[in-house]
């Protein structure tokens, strides 16, 4: 259980800072427009489209602009059943010992629920690539910009949180 917390904390702080695993875009918010391409030109040339690149550079410059996103996967270790998964990357508009709100910059909002297995990573804005280090969640704070990471349908629950500050001191900032 750990090694699986850690790696989804590895992952989180990985896609915060412009890692490169892949997540699939959510399609709650309006519907992306659609595009055609004209003789001589490529899907790449389309609105919106990533530009061209190598070494993964497409998926890690698509994870940059990712701000929430669901996913679905089969039960881990030959379960039945399928386990709904949940991101969101934006600033923190409520926090507690108990639940975390992450509001996107398209407005998306999602609540999670914080348990004793949530693993909390501080990755302080501007810290280059390093992995972060082990935190709490009473070291997240209003305002703060913050990935999380979660699992479950309706309310989901958070398996990572990776906080990424607010480059100032938190002095009176809420807990």
């Amino acid at each position: 259980m750990i090694t699986k917390a850690v790696v989804v904390a590895g992952a989180a702080a990985l896609i915060l800072g412009g890692g490169s695993a892949a997540l699939a875009s959510s399609q709650s918010g309006p519907a992306p427009a659609s595009s055609t391409a004209s003789p001589g030109s490529s899907a790449a040339d389309a609105p919106g489209a990533l530009p061209a690149g190598k070494d993964g550079r497409r998926v890690r410059l698509a994870l940059l602009r990712t701000l929430h996103a669901e996913w679905v996967t089969r039960a881990p270790n030959g379960g039945t059943g399928f386990v709904t998964h949940h991101a969101i990357r934006g600033d923190v508009t409520a926090v507690s010992p108990t639940s975390i709100t992450v509001k996107a910059l398209d407005g998306v909002s999602q609540t999670y629920a914080v348990g004793k297995d949530t693993v909390v990573r501080s990755h302080p804005i501007g810290s280059g690539r390093q992995k972060g280090t082990a935190s709490s969640i009473g070291q997240v704070h209003t305002g703060d910009k913050a990935l999380v990471i979660g699992t479950g349908t309706g309310s989901p629950t958070a398996t990572a949180v990776v906080d990424g500050g607010t480059g100032k001191a938190a002095a009176g900032a809420d807990s």
